[in-house]
């Protein structure tokens, strides 16, 4: 069949040969060449529904293969692949952001209702969690930087249920950024709530110890991922997305993280987007033990912990563009000793983005807030650098 496929194709301009890395979800793997497939087993042609597919294939060792464009999709240009930008804005700013601060409220609560319940030893209720994901997917598509500014606006005294909204809301920016959507990109935005929530199993006096872990301690503590693992995978309704991203969110790509020492490709694509999002959360958050990096730094970490082989290199990449040089909700000191938070990017020079302006670094107080817009020139306005707000003593919540 695959020596006849040539001729099949100059009558079908639907039929194209593609390379694996072209291979993404929603395409229709024809059967017109299947070398590659294990003992003459035809069962591999058909539609790609989840991202474990494409790593399996390429496991395989398949470098290229056909697809069947009139039913599935169709190749996009490379650049649009992983780089996909962000939906226009449809509902202004503050609208949106209302919404999003009582999505974060709805899906904080709903994580540590589902650990009381937990504890009670009461199953978990999936579709609250399918639900809510759905419902910050669609946040996204109104306005994404309400919801990422929300990320900002945290509580020490709330960390793990902030984290899990928070690393969700960065998984749905990133997925999308790379193209993925429908159900995949909802398992893995729930997924993401769910990460952590082995940790409901780790004694209190270590999850909240305002200190470093004894060795004894750090091991009861890297045990959260199995204990989140064998909590969801008795859940008949659980999607291997959803468990992959719990059970292996601490892998890394050289092999050294936990639970199993998976190494490169033996770790699923979304386990290792779930990684960075995980990782830059949580080291742009203040907590007892641990004083948070601005979002630029953070940047400039997770590079370096690319380049050592820990995270993977270019999901690092497709983040911190999904994200910008100066992420919404961060905050930014502006020339003439100001302050200002970063309100919407500028896809377009992504040093001039959004602000407004309400605090003066001279006198150290709040003053009447002012919208900038950086990309305007006649505002003459620019950034001089990127600022942790905690350093200052700013609270977010005070003034959006």
């Amino acid at each position: 069949m695959a020596n006849n496929h040539s001729s099949d194709q100059g009558m079908n301009p639907s039929i194209k040969q593609i390379s694996i890395d072209q291979l993404q979800m929603g395409m229709f793997i024809t059967d017109g060449k299947n070398d590659w497939v294990p003992n003459k087993n035809f069962s591999r042609k058909g539609m790609v529904n989840r991202a474990e597919v494409i790593e399996k294939i390429r496991a395989l060792g398949v470098t290229d293969l056909y697809i069947d464009t009139s039913l599935g999709k169709d190749v996009q240009p490379t650049k649009a692949t992983v780089t996909q930008p962000l939906p226009v804005p449809k509902v202004p700013f503050t609208k949106e952001m209302e919404h999003a601060k009582v999505m974060q409220s709805e899906a904080t609560e709903l994580i540590s209702r589902c650990m009381s319940d937990i504890k009670m030893g009461n199953a978990l209720e999936l579709a609250e969690f399918t639900k809510i994901s759905g419902q910050m997917i669609e946040s996204l598509s109104q306005n994404h930087n309400a919801l990422v500014c929300v990320t900002q606006l945290r509580q020490k005294d709330r960390y793990l249920m902030e984290h899990s909204f928070n690393v969700s809301v960065l998984m749905g920016i990133l997925a999308h950024t790379m193209g993925y959507s429908g159900d995949t990109l909802q398992e893995m935005v729930a997924g993401a709530l769910l990460h952590d929530l082995g940790k409901i199993r780790i004694a209190d006096e270590i999850l909240h110890k305002p200190g470093e872990l004894l060795p004894a301690e750090w091991e009861e503590m890297k045990m959260h991922v199995t204990y989140g693992e064998e909590l969801l995978q008795d859940i008949p309704s659980i999607t291997t997305i959803m468990l992959d991203i719990c059970a292996q969110h601490h892998e890394r790509i050289d092999g050294g993280g936990y639970p199993r020492g998976l190494s490169g490709d033996e770790i699923p694509v979304h386990s290792r987007m779930a990684s960075v999002v995980d990782v830059y959360d949580a080291i742009t958050a203040e907590r007892v033990y641990h004083k948070g990096m601005a979002p630029t730094v953070a940047f400039k970490k997770l590079m370096e912990w690319s380049e050592e082989g820990h995270l993977d290199k270019q999901l690092v990449h497709y983040f911190i563009h999904a994200m910008g040089v100066y992420p919404v909700g961060s905050v930014v000191e502006l020339d003439k000793q100001k302050l200002a938070v970063v309100l919407e990017a500028n896809p377009d020079d992504p040093k001039k983005p959004k602000v407004i302006q309400m605090y003066d670094l001279k006198i150290r107080r709040y003053v009447n807030k002012l919208a900038i817009n950086l990309a305007d020139e006649r505002c003459g306005r620019h950034i001089v650098k990127a600022v942790y707000a905690e350093s200052y003593g700013i609270k977010l919540r005070d003034f959006i």
